[in-house]
């Protein structure tokens, strides 16, 4: 014969349901305050058996949970007791005195689990994300799911196919699991998986507790200020469930409780953190739903500063204007140095170190087996120190062989000056950078693999090919003449001259010969600084790199060192780094001074201002000459 009830593992079974034993929840009640954090832990493990028969557990042991923090195994620290995380405590013991009866899910009727991966795991692709949802939830509601026949609904499709393509193309881990409950996986389009779709999004939950702002309200004296002087406002005593009365404005069409200071910030954020709409946008849906002094002000400066919208939203990008480099007095004082590759290798060589003087624009390219600082650094003096000797200043980019105390030990015995460009700003270095494209492109029409043997060839097209600019070749900027090509059957007339004749015709000749600066830099450049950017504190930096598709296009905020005309020096990681200024935009930041906020509808000090009133929604009010006092 069957029995009507039985007790198993700590449940008494029914034919309705199942419940706590009720020795065990007397015991649980029946237990005293716990007075190490060792106690309220043991205390925390026994209440939870029976989790799922709680409402609200989370919520109520919340406050007893912030006590653990910062414990240790077996800790024998006095727990600081509140008032109110003992009130906790003892409705966590109500709680469980009045636990729900759970009934047994109906069999027999159709069943399905919903599924949808959350982009939080970014590092997993999107077959594995969704994998692993699937996975999750099965693992969840095993005790629904164990013995009864149920259908996968997913709207990646891909997943369809999971059990009928080869175990080495997925997760045998997570299938093998699955396929223990169910094979049967269906594509669901993403707008009729609305439940699991949004539960995916959601990355926090937010209540609106009315019954407190109620409380609150009665010892408002802004809402007492607001209501015996506004005449455009009617505040009307609305009642709640729990019997609070909660003060609204009916002078709209829509009913708007007055928020006190302390809410005001979580209003906000409950409001703009849907979408984040912009200043005006935000503004207008919190005028709609809620109302306080200054409030348009208030919200508009919370709207400005919210940290998300500046990382993501691009209103116009920082464009400064060009600058101009001194033209050198002679040939080779100043040379630009860079690398280029990793290249296909060729004869054991896969990278390039590429030099060029600023005066003349010679350029020498040497093919490099590595890029190490000591290779870089005898390459450059091996190729251009001791060919053309020491230049005055050398200006490259922030490569860690340029940084390197090998090159820097290198200048400095020479004598030489070493700058290097602010970062992500090739632009600072364009000389050799425009150079490399010319370089790269006349490297790829010779269709050769081995680029080492078309590079010297290269090198001499480039130095005799004639200019634009200077409307002279390079080879003439360097020795006053043009060298002779392959295939040059006739030469010129050549008149004999004596050494020293031909020495001082010559200097003549190169003294004449100066580069000309661009007259069209700047003719047609459009200039955007933005005007908060010379006096705040701190800036975002822009994200120049390939980003991923819903990746920010700024990053920051990072405090502002020290300011240039060009660059800003910025702490970034404990470090001091050198940003253009083209990659920043000023970061607006919350700050909250209560004691400079000005009352509502009375008058501000100052001299400046003994004529003016502040409205309630924060604007500046000037009387009229017969309304004066």
């Amino acid at each position: 014969m069957g029995a009507d009830r039985i007790e198993y593992l700590g449940f008494l079974i029914t034919a309705e349901g199942s419940r706590p034993l009720p020795e065990k929840v007397e015991a649980i009640i029946n237990y005293k305050l716990p007075s190490t954090i060792h106690d309220l832990r043991t205390f925390l493990g026994l209440i939870n058996f029976y989790r799922r028969y709680l409402k609200d557990a989370a919520k109520t042991q919340a406050a007893l949970h912030e006590l653990l923090k910062g414990a240790k195994k077996k800790d024998r620290r006095k727990v600081p007791w509140t008032d109110d995380s003992r009130r906790n405590f003892e409705k966590c013991k109500t709680d469980l005195a009045e636990a729900a009866l759970l009934s047994f899910p109906r069999t027999g009727i159709p069943l399905s689990l919903c599924t949808d991966g959350s982009d939080f795991a970014r590092r997993y692709s999107t077959y594995d994300r969704e994998l692993l949802g699937i996975y999750l939830s099965v693992k969840h509601f095993k005790h629904l799911l164990e013995g009864n026949d149920f259908t996968i609904f997913t709207d990646h499709k891909p997943l369809t196919f999971t059990f009928r393509q080869k175990n080495e193309k997925a997760s045998p881990r997570q299938l093998q699991y699955i396929s223990e409950f169910s094979t049967n996986i269906q594509h669901i389009q993403g707008k009729d998986n609305i439940v699991a779709d949004t539960l995916s999004r959601i990355e926090s939950v937010s209540t609106i507790d009315y019954d407190t702002i109620a409380e609150k309200q009665v010892h408002d004296k802004e809402l007492q200020q607001l209501m015996q002087e506004s005449s455009s406002l009617q505040f009307k005593p609305s009642t709640l469930p729990s019997g609070k009365t909660l003060r609204c404005d009916i002078s709209t069409s829509k009913i708007r409780p007055h928020i006190p200071e302390e809410f005001r910030m979580q209003m906000f954020q409950q409001i703009h953190g849907f979408c984040h709409p912009g200043v005006k946008s935000t503004i207008k849906q919190m005028t709609e739903k809620f109302i306080w002094a200054e409030m348009k002000k208030q919200v508009g400066e919370w709207a400005k500063t919210c940290m998300r919208c500046q990382k993501c939203k691009v209103n116009r990008h920082t464009k400064s204007k060009f600058g101009i480099y001194q033209i050198p007095d002679g040939r080779f004082s100043v040379v630009h140095i860079y690398l280029i590759g990793p290249l296909p290798p060729s004869e054991g060589m896969q990278y390039c170190l590429t030099c060029i003087d600023r005066y003349s624009s010679w350029i020498e390219a040497v093919p490099l087996p590595a890029i190490t600082a000591e290779i870089v650094g005898k390459a450059f003096y091996n190729n251009w120190i001791c060919r053309f000797g020491v230049p005055a200043q050398i200006i490259t980019d922030q490569g860690r062989q340029f940084e390197s105390q090998l090159l820097r030990c290198l200048a400095a015995i020479c004598g030489a000056k070493v700058s290097h460009t602010t970062t992500h700003h090739p632009q600072s270095n364009g000389k050799i950078e425009r150079q490399h494209r010319t370089l790269k492109s006349a490297i790829k029409a010779h269709n050769n693999i081995r680029w080492t043997e078309s590079l010297p060839t290269v090198l001499l097209g480039l130095r005799a090919a004639i200019r634009s600019d200077t409307n002279h070749s390079i080879a003439q900027m360097m020795y006053g003449t043009n060298i002779k090509l392959p295939g040059e059957f006739f030469d010129p007339p050549t008149i004999k001259m004596d050494q020293e004749t031909f020495v001082s015709q010559l200097q003549k000749c190169m003294e004449k010969l100066k580069p000309v600066p661009s007259s069209s830099v700047n003719k047609h450049q459009k200039i955007f600084v933005h005007k908060d950017l010379r006096s705040c504190s701190h800036v975002f930096v822009r994200i120049d790199r390939i980003r991923k598709a819903i990746e920010p296009p700024y990053q920051g905020p990072y405090r502002v060192v020290e300011r240039s005309e060009n660059f800003f020096t910025l702490s970034m990681k404990n470090k001091n780094v050198n940003i253009s200024i083209d990659h920043l935009k000023p970061a607006y930041l919350l700050v909250t001074d209560k004691d400079d906020k000005p009352t509502p509808g009375k008058q501000t000090n100052g001299n400046s201002d003994n004529n003016q009133t502040i409205s309630r929604c924060g604007r500046k009010i000037k009387q009229p000459v017969r309304f004066r006092d």
